[in-house]
């Protein structure tokens, strides 16, 4: 592997044209063994271990690709669409911005008027896109790329093999899955209607009807078990969205399959699809009382702000506050505890990021307690919290459930965002900074007007005396001149023959007054 990309590396940064001609038929080869490489998932992570990454992407900015675009063009991208469909491979491609370099190569795609390219060319897009701006500036493309991998999925389907041109209906339907995290893709796509009805919801409910055995199967083909999973990921995404709910619920036949398999199996996907169709039906039940609770919503890469985030908010609220990692261990079958604290949560806190924005399973996660939240307050039913600075969110589809929810913008003091977070929900029970303050800078004005050092305004002097001493008293300070802003309430500790340092810090006094609607201690 590092001597074929040693020997493509010299290749396309080669200066000889002459010399370059000569060998492109041997670099041709090799890209092609690489791309069929590539298509194996389980070897990927070879590639990413001898640097492949931003090798590829070197590769994609030469000028020799420039020039042979025609020739190795189609190759080298299909190896980029390939790698993208490992996970570790994809943010390591995002983090490269693969997205923007193949963005620099567009009108030299266009130009070459090559459909296999400008496929393989907006598969990669799809795969690689983190915003709808991205994808906005090439919304032709992506739209014109979802509608072929559509039909491609209903033709692959007719197929004993369900394999169609070389491309088996597991990889079009993973591709098909990311490309639906765009709204406008999926509304294109499912506005195909027939009497009302969306032919693409119908399709793809009774592809799963024909396909869900696999989930029992012990043994199951590794691809008929891609499909499926990419399958109800899709169906999922379209759950997540009313309007298109309705018609899913209309298939009874399906309603039944997700539901016995949602009590069979340990899947979240299954189990979210079936949280779907239970609270949509269950729309016009009463509103039920319910104790306080808060749940926390975040992204696993926030998982760090998340805990301290938390941690501030217990000192200030006598709430239970549900977060995952404190329940349950973190597994891809979570869906069955978290289902219920939502649905019981008085209060979520949304822990908004880049990275919350454009994760599919935060977005559908959003849905599903956006459907919940009739049981809430509508002020304080949800909270979103930016733990970046100058956050916005990337995504249209999760920008629209929120834009109307509280938000808390990001601080570079976490003490303070769960301060303003307990405010807005009301059950703020540590006292107010500048309250304090406030107290503070009267209690020296007042002691600085006095010429009775022995007599403190709004506080009182405790006077340890020695164990020998017969003074063994607390003298009571209390001024008459602050009764009218400060009503305070103070007792007088027992006499005692010796204080040792628990027994004075167990007869503390504890004063409490009330300034201007606040409460201190």
């Amino acid at each position: 592997m590092i001597s074929f990309q040693e020997f493509i590396n010299n290749y396309l940064t080669s200066t000889n044209e002459h010399v370059s001609s000569r060998i492109l038929p041997v670099v041709t080869t090799i890209l092609s063994l690489l791309w069929n490489l590539t298509d194996k998932l389980a070897i990927i992570s070879i590639f990413i271990d001898v640097g492949y990454i931003q090798k590829v992407i070197q590769w994609i900015r030469t000028d020799i690709f420039a020039s042979h675009i025609d020739v190795i063009g189609d190759l080298i991208i299909n190896i980029v669409y390939n790698l993208t469909r490992d996970k570790i491979a994809l943010k390591q491609l995002r983090t490269e911005k693969a997205f923007d370099i193949l963005m620099e190569r567009k009108q030299l795609i266009n130009d070459e008027n090559d459909s296999e390219l400008t496929q393989t060319y907006g598969w990669a897009l799809i795969a690689l896109a983190t915003s709808d701006e991205q994808s906005e500036d090439n919304k032709k493309l992506i739209l014109d790329t979802s509608e072929k991998l559509y039909r491609s999925c209903k033709e692959t389907d007719k197929q004993d093999n369900l394999k169609f041109k070389g491309c088996h209906l597991s990889e079009l339907l993973e591709l098909l899955d990311r490309a639906f995290t765009n709204t406008y893709v999926i509304k294109h796509i499912l506005e195909d209607k027939i009497n009302e009805e969306s032919t693409a919801i119908h399709y793809f409910t009774e592809l799963f009807l024909s396909l869900y055995g696999v989930l029992l199967d012990p043994e199951p083909e590794e691809l008929e078990k891609r499909a499926v999973k990419y399958l109800l990921r899709i169906l999922l995404q379209i759950s997540s969205y009313p309007e298109y709910l309705k018609q899913v619920i209309e298939n009874k036949h399906f309603c039944i399959i997700i539901e016995s398999l949602a009590k069979r199996l340990k899947s979240d996907d299954v189990k979210r699809i079936w949280c779907n169709i239970q609270q949509a039906v269950s729309t016009n039940e009463p509103k039920k009382e319910m104790s306080s609770k808060i749940y926390i919503s975040y992204d696993s890469t926030d998982i760090e702000f998340c805990k301290e985030f938390v941690t501030e908010l217990h000192k200030r609220t006598p709430i239970s506050i549900w977060v995952d990692y404190d329940n349950v261990k973190l597994s891809n079958d979570m869906w069955e505890y978290i289902s219920p604290n939502i649905i019981s949560a008085t209060t979520v806190i949304i822990l908004a990021s880049t990275a919350y924005g454009e994760s599919t399973d935060k977005f559908q996660e959003l849905s599903y307690i956006i459907s919940t939240n009739k049981s809430r307050d509508e002020k304080k039913g949800i909270i979103v919290v930016a733990t970046e600075p100058n956050f916005n969110f990337n995504r249209s589809s999760v920008k629209d459930l929120l834009h109307d929810k509280t938000m808390i913008r990001y601080e570079n003091n976490i003490d303070h965002m769960a301060q303003n977070v307990c405010e807005q929900i009301g059950v703020l029970t540590k006292p107010r900074n500048k309250c304090r303050d406030w107290l503070s800078k009267r209690l020296r004005r007042k002691k600085a007007q006095s010429d009775d050092f022995s007599v403190k305004s709004e506080t009182r002097t405790l006077k340890l005396i020695p164990e020998n001493d017969p003074r063994t008293v607390l003298n009571k300070v209390y001024s008459q001149k602050e009764s009218s802003q400060a009503d305070v309430t103070t007792n007088v500790l027992p006499k005692s023959k010796a204080h040792s340092s628990q027994s004075i810090a167990a007869d503390l006094i504890t004063q409490i007054g009330s300034v201007d609607g606040s409460t201190w201690v």
